[in-house]
């Protein structure tokens, strides 16, 4: 293999351009690096902040049922109740109770409320 020059310039060259380089770039990269990890916290911080705000939605759900839920509980135990009630008492009792007069009439109030 033959000696060349330009080669040999370029090898130098290039070793003298590393150093350089990884001078310059080594900041670079630092900046770029803290950059993307001040975006995943943020990202973090986000995803939590949504993530908290998905629980409270599911405990506030979570809280009506057991109210629903409650209240079926207690209007089923109420009819049972009133059933029970029923069946104990006499058939005479069960006859609805005469009408005076005509029924009472329900409204919504505009009657009542004044014009403005």
């Amino acid at each position: 293999m033959a000696f060349s020059p330009l080669s040999f310039l370029l090898g130098l060259a290039t070793a003298s351009l590393v150093p350089v380089l990884s001078r310059v770039m080594r900041p670079l990269a630092v900046e770029v690096t803290a950059a993307g990890m001040g975006m995943v916290e943020d990202a973090r911080r986000i995803a939590a902040e949504q993530l908290e705000s998905l629980e409270d939605v599911l405990a506030e759900a979570r809280a009506r049922r057991e109210h629903l839920d409650a209240e079926a509980v207690a209007a089923e135990d109420e009819m049972s109740d009133s059933e029970d009630e029923a069946d104990a008492v006499p058939e005479a009792e069960h006859e609805e109770p005469a009408t005076v007069g005509r029924p009472r009439r329900r409204t919504n109030g505009a009657g009542r409320r004044r014009a403005s």
